[in-house]
């Protein structure tokens, strides 16, 4: 379970958080936690976020549905990309919020495949930690990098196979040989 740790930061994310499940759920869609709160749950010692990140299996019609439901809830929503690959949500009080629009089967199926944590006292769907591991890995960025090695070697049973089976989809094997090779140099370090 997560909850808050007493800073203004983190109650402001989890109020973020809540609110935007909230709206998600309230509008019907299909949704997950990723991104670094996502990963502080599956690893040993938390990194500080500034934003919350959620997957979404949304239609055309829901996106539109659930934009006008984030801005009754005071929230502003700006579409990003050319078929709305992901929605920038602003609230003048909290974090950022951005929704990622599913759009492949990997991260459809990500959605699917989400397990129920508690943050807060309240259930929320978060993707597994392999697929938020593919989620970064496949994002590629240094502190993407640094998120799978302390999942790596704070998950003691990853699927693998899973994990490179789509990675291999999207060309990107080779960034996980480089995240188990950056736990080990974490680990030793640790």
């Amino acid at each position: 379970m997560v909850k808050r740790d007493g800073s203004q930061q983190s109650s402001r994310l989890i109020d973020a958080l809540k609110l935007a499940h909230e709206v998600l759920n309230s509008v019907g869609v299909r949704h997950a936690l990723i991104g670094g709160i996502a990963a502080n749950l599956y690893r040993r010692e938390a990194r500080a976020t500034q934003d919350v990140d959620f997957a979404v299996n949304v239609s055309a019609t829901e996106a539109v549905r659930l934009v006008e439901a984030f801005r009754k809830a005071g929230w502003s929503a700006e579409v990003r990309g050319g078929k709305a690959e992901s929605m920038r949500l602003a609230h003048e009080d909290l974090p950022r919020v951005d929704l990622l629009v599913a759009g492949t089967p990997f991260e459809e199926s990500a959605i699917d495949r989400a397990v129920k944590l508690s943050i807060d006292e309240q259930q929320m769907l978060i993707v597994t930690p392999e697929d938020l591991i593919v989620y970064k890995l496949i994002a590629g960025r240094a502190r993407d990098y640094e998120a799978v090695a302390a999942i790596i070697n704070t998950v003691s049973k990853l699927d693998r196979a899973y994990i490179l089976a789509w990675l291999e989809q999207f060309g990107f094997a080779d960034r996980w040989i480089r995240a188990e090779q950056e736990a080990r140099l974490l680990a030793a370090d640790s």
